[in-house]
């Protein structure tokens, strides 16, 4: 039996605002065209299939041309809900669609039941827990001493996996697969996840997921085995979705013989846009024949003039068509960093000292200008604000 693991379409999602529906499309015929020339026989696509939990007329279009060419090329499909999903939504008509070999897993109030899949004398059986929301997801059984168990992530699909994998006692001598997703302790996340609770509090332990053959895991878009367990893995995202993402893209096929895992192949994602950031003066980005193999990524530029440069978009977009970012870099040693406001930690908060107004003209520019303004510019403030105060003839 051959198995396709993948995740984290976010169909409808966008890059720095641009549109992503080619690519995605081009992704989902490449990876129908693989199921057909591999005879592969289940797509395991675990979470986050759109970018939001009420995705356009487009995105919920080509999520049905992608499941009817998979399902066109001879697999069947089995997904679940992530964070970016609505269950409720995902799940509409999940036993009609399961008539037609795409089973929607979507239930996250009650805990799984196995389900036995078989295909030409094979058989695997799956236990898919969809993403569960610690503060809607059913409460955390108690303790064995009774005391209550926090509303974590990890608690709740802890009770659910369980649940799961104790019913596959009846399954003997069967390989048995469990697809999640969550953020599992020790793997590599990247900027484009959603944080699921601050600080990492909602990560789960990798123990959580013990006891099966294989874990399809979602969320975490670097592909990546956990713990150096190729059967425990994210498959990663099909495409970047930032520019944290330079990492190849790849999808993950699993065989299984004789009850068990024989082999696990990383197959590359050939389409879709690569990534990167370079930086520099904004004429040596415009020169430098060291960056001439990037005119086809999505670039991100970091500038490092002294001085604003006039329209610096347009003219790296006609060296780097798919440019979509530009930013000054720090200067080496500048103190502090802006938030979204120009202003430094601690500054402007209840309970500081008041912010005088050279300081918040500096943070002004400082961030509109994506570095801490030089010393010319400061004596400059400080002259225009003392002209003003001694203009009202008063001290400020």
């Amino acid at each position: 039996m051959r198995i396709v693991h993948t995740s984290d379409w976010h169909i409808g999602r966008r890059f720095e605002r641009e549109p992503l529906e080619e690519d995605q499309r081009a992704f989902l015929g490449w990876l129908a065209d693989q199921v057909a020339s591999r005879g592969v026989d289940l797509v395991i696509v675990a979470g986050d299939v759109y970018d939001r939990s009420l995705p356009a007329e487009d995105a919920v279009a080509l999520l049905d041309d992608g499941l009817d060419a998979l399902r066109s090329a001879g697999a069947t499909v089995a997904i679940i809900p992530g964070n970016h999903d609505s269950a409720r939504r995902l799940g509409f008509g999940a036993r009609r669609q399961a008539l037609g070999g795409v089973h929607v897993f979507a239930d996250d109030q009650r805990p799984p039941e196995p389900w036995l899949f078989e295909a030409g004398g094979d058989a695997a059986v799956l236990v898919a827990v969809p993403y569960l929301d610690p503060l809607t997801a059913p409460a955390p059984v108690p303790s064995p001493d009774g005391s209550a168990r926090p509303r974590t992530h990890g608690n709740v699909l802890a009770d659910f996996v369980g649940t799961g994998r104790d019913a596959l006692a009846r399954f003997t001598g069967v390989p048995s697969i469990a697809i999640a997703h969550a953020y599992v302790a020790g793997a590599v996340p990247s900027d484009s996840e959603k944080v699921l609770a601050v600080g990492g509090a909602d990560a789960v332990d990798a123990s959580v997921l013990g006891g099966f053959d294989y874990v399809a895991l979602g969320h975490l878009h670097r592909p990546q085995r956990v713990g150096g367990d190729h059967a425990v893995a994210y498959s990663g995202s099909p495409l970047a979705y930032s520019f944290s993402e330079a990492h190849a893209k790849s999808v993950r096929l699993v065989e299984l013989a004789d009850g068990a895992v024989a082999s696990v192949e990383e197959i590359p994602v050939p389409v879709g846009r690569p990534v990167a950031t370079i930086e520099g003066t904004l004429e040596a980005l415009l020169s430098d024949p060291a960056h001439e193999g990037l005119t086809g990524h999505w670039v991100a530029a970091r500038l490092t003039d002294d001085t604003t440069q006039v329209q610096p978009m347009e003219r790296l977009r006609r060296r780097f068509p798919f440019a979509v970012s530009v930013r000054y870099a720090a200067r080496s040693g500048a103190p502090g960093v802006v938030d979204g406001v120009g202003r430094r930690a601690g500054e402007g908060i209840a309970g500081a000292e008041p912010r005088r107004v050279e300081d918040v003209v500096l943070g002004f520019l400082e961030e509109v200008g994506g570095r801490v303004p030089g010393e010319w510019a400061r004596e400059l403030v400080v002259e225009a604000v003392g002209a003003s105060r001694r203009a009202e003839g008063g001290d400020g």
